[in-house]
Formats: C-alpha cells, sequence, structure tokens
C-alpha cells in the first residue's frame, strides 16, 4: 500500500472516529495539565480502574477536538447494560434507591455515581485510596449528611471502626439499594443487622414482647435503634447513652408517655438462665417450670392409673358375666 493510501485511510478513519483517536492521542495532552479546566492526573487514572478506556467511551458528546461543554457522563451506559466487568446489580439497585429517584427527577443535589466513586480515580473499594474503602465511608457519606457523620463518628462504632472490624453507614442504609429511612420493612431488618454483631443480645430481645412483635411484622414496637440510638450509640455506662440512668426514663416515655421510674427496671435482655446477673429470674424460671413438669407428671400419673383401673374393672365385669 503507497503513502497516499496510508494517508487517504487515515483521514477516512479520523472522519468516521474522530472522538475514539483523539480522545486516545490528545485529551490528557490538555487536561493533563495542572490548572487546566478539567484536569485529570495522569498517573492516578492510569491506575485507576478505567484507566484502559478511552475519555470518549465515557465523554459520548465529544465528536472533535476543539470541543464545547462536556455533558455529564451516565454511567449506565455500561453499568446498566451490564457488560464485561461492569456490575450492574449494584446499577439496577441504585436506579430503585432513594438516591437514585431523586436523582432521576433532576435534583442535583442528589448523590450520582461519581459522587461517591470519583470520576476518574476510580479504584476498588479494596484500595487505600478509594473512597468506598471500608475506613473512608463515613467520611464519604459526610459530605451529604454532616450531622449524622459527627454523631456517628462519637459513637462506639465510629471509635472502633479505627482500630477494628466495626459497622459503618453502608452496613445499615445499604451502599446501592438506599432505602427512605421511613420505610418499615426496612427498619424491621436492622434488628437482624444489627443481631450479625450482638447475637447474644439478639436471642435475649427475640424473647421479650418487642422482639415478639417485631418478628410478626409490626415496625411500631421497640427495635434496637429506638433504645441505643442510631447514630450516636454510645455504652450503657456513658452518661450521654440513650440508656443511662440519668436518660432511660425519657427514652421508656417516647413509648410510654407514663412510664414512672419503676418501669425502668425491665429487663430488656434478660437471660433466665443466667443466675448469677438474674438471680431473680432464674429462681422464678426453676420453680415455673419443675412446677409445669410436676404438673404434668401428676396428671400423666393420674390418668394412667385410672385408665388401667377402668379397664381393670371392665374386665372383671365381663369374666363374672
Amino acid at each position: 500500500m503507497g503513502t497516499k493510501h496510508l494517508i487517504l485511510v487515515s483521514l477516512l478513519l479520523s472522519f468516521l472516529f474522530p472522538a475514539v483517536i483523539l480522545a486516545a492521542d490528545n485529551c490528557l495532552d490538555c487536561h493533563g495539565q495542572k490548572g487546566m479546566p478539567g484536569f485529570v492526573d495522569k498517573k492516578s487514572f492510569s491506575e485507576s480502574s478505567h484507566g484502559m478506556f478511552a475519555c470518549s467511551q465515557c465523554h459520548l458528546n465529544m465528536p472533535a477536538y476543539p470541543h464545547g461543554k462536556t455533558a455529564k457522563v451516565n454511567c449506565g451506559i455500561c453499568h446498566f447494560l451490564g457488560t464485561s466487568g461492569a456490575p450492574r446489580e449494584q446499577a439496577q439497585e441504585y436506579k430503585l434507591s432513594v438516591h437514585g429517584r431523586v436523582c432521576a427527577i433532576g435534583d442535583s443535589k442528589a448523590p450520582a455515581c461519581q459522587t461517591c466513586h470519583g470520576s476518574h480515580s476510580i479504584y476498588p473499594s479494596g484500595d487505600l485510596r478509594s473512597a468506598t474503602r471500608r475506613q473512608n465511608i463515613p467520611a464519604l457519606c459526610a459530605k451529604c449528611h454532616p450531622i449524622e457523620a459527627e454523631a456517628y463518628g462519637k459513637s462506639v462504632h465510629g471509635r472502633a471502626l479505627a482500630v477494628k472490624l466495626a459497622p459503618t453507614c453502608f452496613d445499615c442504609h445499604l451502599e446501592h439499594l438506599t432505602p427512605p429511612t421511613a420505610d418499615d420493612q426496612w427498619k424491621l431488618s436492622l434488628i437482624k443487622q444489627c443481631g450479625n454483631c450482638h447475637q447474644e443480645q439478639i436471642s435475649t430481645y427475640r424473647k421479650t414482647y418487642h422482639g415478639k412483635v417485631t418478628r410478626l411484622g409490626y415496625a411500631a414496637a421497640a427495635k434496637c435503634s429506638d433504645c441505643h440510638g442510631s447514630h450516636s450509640i454510645m455504652r450503657v455506662s456513658d452518661r450521654d447513652s440513650l440508656l443511662s440512668e440519668q436518660n432511660i426514663l425519657a427514652t421508656c416515655r417516647k413509648c410510654h408517655p407514663h412510664a414512672t421510674k419503676g418501669f425502668t427496671s425491665f429487663y430488656a435482655h434478660a437471660e433466665e438462665t443466667n443466675r448469677r446477673k438474674y438471680p431473680v429470674m432464674f429462681y422464678t424460671f426453676v420453680f415455673m417450670t419443675l412446677l409445669l413438669i410436676g404438673t404434668f407428671a401428676f396428671f400423666l400419673t393420674h390418668t394412667f392409673l385410672w385408665t388401667y383401673r377402668s379397664l381393670k374393672e371392665r374386665m372383671s365385669k365381663k369374666g363374672g358375666s
């Protein structure tokens, strides 16, 4: 193929696919310079999850160079269609979430994919630089929810996150399928979520009236967050805890307005087999269990003897006749 033919083919390809060619060769020549509007760090982008893609694969409205104002990237062109490597399920969950619904009606303040994952420097959640890394999640959510994030940071969960595994915003509110906080089914599901870490407490809670009613699907009964709080959860020994000696009565009165001080002696997580911690309940449990067993044993014995006596009398009558 001659030089003329190569030039002709190159011009033809440039005419047919200008955005692809220019995106690969020219975009970072301008946007890779600091101070340039839309600055993109070359190294950071090359190491990101999208580093292998051409700019035009996301910026579809760039037909040629120089270009005008760029339109907001629609992550759904890949992540909704479920193309290779794209998390389709998460994208669909987002569309059904409270964030996705608000974003769909045009609210500019609603978080989109880029709000959490970033635009160019997108990393896997296990990467230290990732905004969605577990330890970075509270700071990420604080951009829109500063009051809740501040309360969480002072809580036992927020303090524990720095040194060990602890629940973050995503564990309760879900990272993609974020439900409205008024949703009853979500509120009930949080009980199970708390129980994943606090297995002993969830076991004893389920034995109480509150636990049995919520298991039936009634969200009006007291749940973990109603007593312990949602974001500002403190140890019971902490003065600021909703269950501290100073605050417990006010906490109970949220559902029981006429509650008195004696009402707060209710055992929310009592274990009837723990003699050391709950001696009164333990001996009451033993007494009632023995009474129940004794009652059934007495009546079963009485029934057996009565049946035996009745059969014996019938047999004797038949023999005499």
